[in-house]
């Protein structure tokens, strides 16, 4: 128990509280990581409830999910309470990724991903350089976001991608980036910026390619 107040009081959010930017971005990304995770069982419930995976990544949810649990780690190591909070969505991404499993099946590459994504768990836990590893993880985020816009584009659908679970995120990381430069951590400073451009670009698209409301039944009628 000892051990926890002081790493409370030591953590940056403790050190810094005050009427400043990072006390407000701090409450900021608290309150958004919340909407976050309804974000995440919103997006949950659009897969189980169509029984669909239809234009959504896989590996988006696996790199992502795997990440967020990393996080918790260098939360622990840069002494932010924000980021181990942040970092606990990852354990949402369970059942998304066994919906998409279900109903969309995993390619061999994706598969391949599933058993390599999760060592960076165990590599940010023993390895010395976590600010290196971490900005190399972050940086590969860029990937599977590519590949979520990627799949949009190739199926020119928004298929079951929630929209207000993209718009949560769009507002959560633009307050993480106002965090990361309030704390001076570099690794966030550049990587928070680029998600926050990936991310509007995704929500623009699954506008894009959106159905109208009724397409389905409507196409089933015409083929009928």
């Amino acid at each position: 128990m000892t051990d926890v107040i002081n790493f409370i009081i030591n953590t940056v959010e403790w050190q810094g509280w005050g009427y400043n930017a990072l006390t407000i971005s701090f409450i900021g990304t608290a309150f958004f990581t919340i909407l976050e995770g309804w974000g995440f069982c919103m997006q949950n419930r659009s897969i189980w409830q169509n029984k669909s995976g239809e234009s959504i990544s896989v590996s988006l949810f696996i790199y992502f999910g795997c990440l967020f649990i990393t996080v918790i780690v260098y939360g622990y190591y840069i002494q932010s309470i924000a980021a181990i909070f942040n970092g606990m969505l990852g354990f949402l991404h369970l059942p998304i990724l066994f919906g998409l499993w279900k109903y969309k099946g995993y390619t061999k590459l994706e598969k391949g991903a599933s058993y390599i994504f999760p060592l960076m768990i165990p590599a940010m836990i023993f390895l010395i350089e976590k600010d290196l590893l971490m900005i190399s993880l972050m940086f590969g985020t860029i990937v599977p976001l590519l590949m979520q816009l990627y799949e949009m584009w190739r199926t020119k659908s928004a298929g079951v991608l929630n929209a207000r679970f993209i718009g949560i995120l769009i507002i959560s990381t633009a307050f993480w980036v106002i965090y990361a430069f309030a704390i001076g951590n570099w690794v966030m400073e550049v990587i928070y910026p680029l998600t926050l451009i990936f991310l509007i670009l995704i929500f623009v698209l699954r506008f894009h390619y959106a159905r109208p409301s009724g397409y389905e039944e409507k196409t089933a009628a015409l083929k009928g």
